[in-house]
């Protein structure tokens, strides 16, 4: 075996310090979720952030019940989709996501988004409130008539198709699994 001369091994040490260098100054991909708050059922609630990924690249964004005790008694309800990164400023990149929250019911919902060809995630939770109840108004009569108004009927709300839910259960139970895989 060949002694390995000083210049060979100067070369080696600063190739490896280089790469030690490279790594260790290379950004780490990073996402953060601004919070949404309390929402309302059936608003749209924007869950946004920013991110030092690309713009471009897609993260896939989920939202679902966090238990389901008495006030969230639908495995079902949630959201999934995907956001794409948009140019940011000089620090950071932004995207967004928009969940409609019509069928939620009243509890804590969490969001997790993850940038699935990299290492980059993000949580966090919002409440959602109960809709306030339609009050009727009174009925308005003249002192000649004596009939008054039928009342108002609401219209009847209407169930999501079938795919919704099951792609919502489907994606919390995809975000559990990659949260216990770490």
């Amino acid at each position: 075996m060949k002694k390995m001369n000083a210049r060979r091994l100067a070369r080696v040490a600063v190739v490896l310090v280089l790469a030690a260098w490279i790594c260790g100054t290379a950004a780490a991909e990073e996402l953060t979720i601004n919070d949404p708050g309390n929402v309302t059922a059936g608003e749209t609630v924007t869950i946004s952030g920013t991110t030092n990924v690309a713009p471009g690249n897609r993260l896939a964004v989920t939202v679902a019940p966090v238990g389901f005790g008495p006030a969230n008694k639908s495995p079902t309800a949630g959201a999934a989709g995907t956001a794409v990164v948009e140019a940011g400023n000089a620090t950071a990149n932004t995207w967004s996501f928009a969940a409609n929250t019509t069928g939620f019911e009243p509890g804590e919902y969490s969001v997790a988004v993850e940038w699935v060809e990299g290492d980059a995630s993000a949580s966090t939770t919002f409440t959602v409130t109960a809709a306030a109840a339609a009050t009727p108004s009174p009925a308005v009569t003249s002192p000649a008539a004596t009939t008054t108004a039928p009342p108002a009927t609401s219209p009847t709300p209407t169930a999501a198709g079938p795919a919704l839910p099951v792609a919502a259960a489907l994606a919390a139970g995809v975000a559990g699994w990659l949260a216990r895989r770490r």
